[in-house]
């Protein structure tokens, strides 16, 4: 059995899974348990208001949306069809930069049209009974230290039955990733916050250096007796949402599930999925309809495949990957071990 030996402040020695069922709560008292697979939508696809309105029919569980693409109208109210809604703030959306399934790295906003102010107005508005969880503020022109982006995080005017979560960034313009050493000596502020998010293309130069930082964020974390999911951007796929998890990662949004396809432990170009699966007669709008519906159940079996996992963290459970899964995981535990 696989697991991580830590030292206590009091310097007893105990052991934890690195993944395991965590809980995002709310004010209320209610709760979303984890792992969570979430599906995105994001003005970064074009006509997003189409995959949107076609999932009401289907999405049952949590989705993200951006706080950007309210504000201008890409997408509209209600919200209600979901169990909970991720209302991310706008960064990537304004941006010129792309995750790591992007296919173009063309902003749809320009940066200087999306302030903390009109971040604000969208949330002061904000008047949905679905369960939110509120991203904090982020624009790539806004880099500042870990220490500060927290004390803005904690600042943020919410409301008053949402939950807060910190997506951490750079600390300057010319840094490419997150500084891990700045966020452990932070890490007993994070008590503020009902999520810590990180993106998928910030967080490591390769997926083992990712599974790395992951696994010492949560380590971290537990040091400091704090069980908060670790919410990783722009990773929901088929493959390395999985490497992400085993290591510590609880919730994984992404647009991929909208770009491609998922099929047999793969993410693949959606129109040679529409040949093999509906024929080669079969209109585009419908493959990509179908499409969304069948990668949206996929996503409920991964995630039944995860939460078979926790329960004696065998990797057997995997219908896919497994072996480099734990070669993998092997890898990372060699080093965050103490």
């Amino acid at each position: 059995m696989w697991y991580l030996r830590v030292l206590s402040r009091s310097e007893n020695a105990r052991v934890f899974h690195l993944a395991e069922r965590r809980e995002l709560k709310f004010p209320n008292g209610e709760f979303l348990r984890t792992p969570l697979l979430v599906p995105s939508f994001s003005s970064r696809i074009a006509e997003v208001e189409k995959p949107l309105n076609a999932s009401r029919e289907f999405i049952d569980g949590p989705f993200l949306i951006s706080a950007f693409d309210i504000a201008k109208e890409y997408v509209a109210a209600p919200f209600d069809f979901a169990g909970a809604i991720f209302l991310d703030s706008g960064g990537y959306e304004v941006g010129p930069g792309s995750d790591l399934s992007d296919v173009s790295s063309l902003p749809s906003g320009a940066p200087e049209d999306w302030s903390p102010e009109q971040h604000s107005a969208v949330l002061a508005s904000w008047t949905t009974n679905v369960p939110t969880v509120v991203v904090s503020y982020d624009h790539p022109h806004v880099r500042v230290p870990v220490g500060e982006q927290i004390s803005r995080g904690r600042k943020l005017a919410i409301p008053s039955n949402a939950a807060r979560e910190l997506l951490l960034k750079p600390e300057t313009h010319n840094q490419r990733f997150i500084q891990m050493d700045a966020v452990v000596a932070e890490v007993q502020h994070l008590h503020h916050f009902q999520a810590v998010g990180v993106t998928e293309k910030e967080i490591g130069n390769s997926v083992l250096d990712r599974m790395k930082n992951i696994a010492r964020l949560r380590r971290e974390l537990k040091r400091a007796h704090l069980d908060l999911p670790i919410h990783v951007f722009g990773s929901l796929d088929t493959i390395t949402t999985l490497f992400y998890f085993v290591v510590g990662a609880d919730i994984f949004d992404g647009l991929t599930w909208l770009r491609y396809a998922f099929s047999e432990g793969h993410t693949i170009y959606r129109q040679d999925y529409g040949i093999s699966e509906f024929g080669v007669d079969t209109k585009s709008p419908k493959v990509e309809a179908l499409c969304w519906s069948k990668n949206y159940t996929y996503m409920r079996g991964m995630e039944l495949e995860m939460k078979r996992f926790l329960v004696d963290h065998d990797f057997e459970v995997f219908k896919h990957h497994k072996e480099a899964l734990k070669a993998a995981f092997a890898n990372v535990l060699e080093e965050v071990m103490i």
